[in-house]
């Protein structure tokens, strides 16, 4: 049975996404590298009265983390009643901000082209979702100082002349939209010509009432 290009393009899609989240996963620890680096030096220079310097770890279960060392000191008795101080050290998990690594790579491997256009179009798609990753970062570390670290951080943070409600837009910007749009986005642009032998008709047309009748028939 002869499958159509849809169908071979689903299928091959199928088969490579579990293999690349799983590949992802394994490599985790590589992948966030420069997302981190980059959240690090966009925080660090834009607020440098806050963030002091920011560094990759793991957290107990083995996954990767963004601790931003702040400038921000905070205070509390200890079990022998003494006072001591420190700074504020949040972590964030950047793997939450990353999936989208894995989705762009599967549908890359599952389109039919050459080679060359292929690994083109992936490291596009690093450079664009890495960025897009150290948006999500930077704003997940901004959201905890100003609205889970107390009240020394929010002072901080308004003192900064940082906006809570903009801190907050830009945490479910980079949360919720970034990761799923972007690899979307960024494939359907750069396969235009596949998307349009697939559907019959030039890409971003939208269907009109004939056409969904031959479709149906």
């Amino acid at each position: 049975m002869k499958l159509s290009p849809l169908k071979r393009f689903l299928l091959a899609a199928l088969a490579w996404l579990p293999a690349c989240f799983a590949l992802w996963w394994w490599v985790s620890g590589l992948t966030v590298k420069l997302p981190v680096w980059l959240a690090g030096q966009a925080l660090a220079t834009l607020w440098p009265d806050l963030v002091a310097s920011v560094s990759q770890g793991f957290d107990t279960g083995g996954m990767p983390t963004m601790d931003v060392l702040t400038r921000i000191a905070v205070s509390e008795v200890g079990p022998n009643g003494q006072i001591a101080t420190g700074y504020l050290e949040p972590s964030v998990h950047p793997l939450l901000y990353g999936y989208s690594l894995p989705l762009f790579f599967g549908l890359c491997l599952a389109t039919p082209q050459d080679e060359e256009r292929r690994w083109g179009q992936m490291a596009l798609g690093c450079l664009a979702i890495w960025l897009a990753q150290a948006f999500g970062i930077a704003a997940d570390a901004l959201k905890l100082l100003a609205l889970g670290s107390g009240p020394e951080a929010a002072a901080a943070i308004q003192a900064a002349g940082l906006n809570v409600n903009l801190i907050a837009l830009c945490y479910q910007f980079g949360y919720l939209i970034l990761p799923t749009v972007v690899p979307a986005a960024l494939w359907l642009a750069l396969n235009r010509p596949f998307i349009e032998a697939l559907t019959g008709r030039p890409f971003g047309e939208p269907g009109g009432g004939s056409a969904g009748r031959n479709a149906a028939s």
